[in-house]
């Protein structure tokens, strides 16, 4: 198989393609997040789908100077419900409503990456030619 030298500009410029698997990872920062039952999300113009998965990374834990806040979402994965263009709600695995109302306060930054089948796929690698065979002949 054979494998572009050059990598296609990815369509999503937030989240280059930097994985050999050649699939462009989609990570976006939220720009507010409230602590209220539901959870609920802005990522403006952020189209996601009710039952996408989102795993939350990068959250901080307070005093520190970098802290982001709501660092109970820290690795880990929830589902998008109530979807609009620029908002969305958080639920669990039973897609039962996150109550965040214990939660620290949302300052900036975090980082929540779409995860599962819902991936679009951005960058494929070039399927094999026509006759090659997809293994090695043993």
């Amino acid at each position: 198989m054979t494998i572009p030298p050059d990598n296609p500009e990815s369509a999503y410029p937030n989240s280059p393609d930097s994985s050999p698997s050649r699939f462009a990872v989609r990570q976006y920062e939220p720009e507010a997040i409230t602590a209220t039952l539901p959870i609920s999300v802005i990522i403006t113009d952020s189209n996601f789908i009710n039952g996408q998965a989102l795993r939350c990374t990068k959250f901080i834990r307070m005093p520190f100077a970098s802290a982001t806040g709501m660092e109970q979402l820290n690795n880990r994965l929830f589902y998008v419900q109530q979807a609009t263009a620029d908002t969305f709600e958080l639920y669990d695995e039973n897609l039962l409503p996150v109550d965040g109302s214990n939660y620290t306060p949302y300052v900036t930054g975090g980082q929540m990456t779409l995860v599962g089948p819902t991936l679009p796929i951005v960058n494929p690698s070039d399927p094999p030619p026509p006759g090659d065979p997809p293994f090695p002949p043993v």
